[in-house]
């Protein structure tokens, strides 16, 4: 014969703790299903972000080159391109021409130059 611990119970038999020992084991697995809960709202929350900004940024070559085109056509004669810098949808141009510096911003989607900058070089 094989006798029984207190700690093992038959299937259909009451447990036998404590009101104490029952509550706090409420409040754990209450604390276990809210963890659980924020985990998955966070992990989600990340997928959503990387799902966004991969849809949102999602350019293609084609439109690189249409502002390319429309880049040309804006520069005055004997101007060249000193470097460019793509701010969310504005590109900024600095551009030496004709003892002179500019800088263009332009409208990244439709290539059309929004303001124009130019710097005076100051006597000596």
């Amino acid at each position: 014969m094989v006798q029984q611990t207190t700690d093992q119970h038959e299937a259909g038999e009451e447990s036998s703790q404590s009101q104490e020992m029952k509550d706090v084991e409420r409040k754990v697995r209450r604390m276990l299903m809210s963890s659980v809960l924020v985990m998955v709202f966070g992990i989600l929350a990340v997928l959503g972000v990387l799902i966004y900004k991969s849809v949102s940024n999602n350019e293609s070559v084609g439109t690189g080159q249409v502002v390319g085109g429309a880049i040309v056509n804006q520069l005055k004669p004997g101007e060249t391109i000193r470097s460019m810098m793509i701010e969310n949808s504005t590109v900024y141009l600095l551009v030496d021409g004709k003892g002179m510096t500019s800088v263009l911003e332009m409208n990244k989607k439709s290539g059309f130059v929004t303001r124009r900058i130019e710097f005076i070089p100051q006597a000596d």
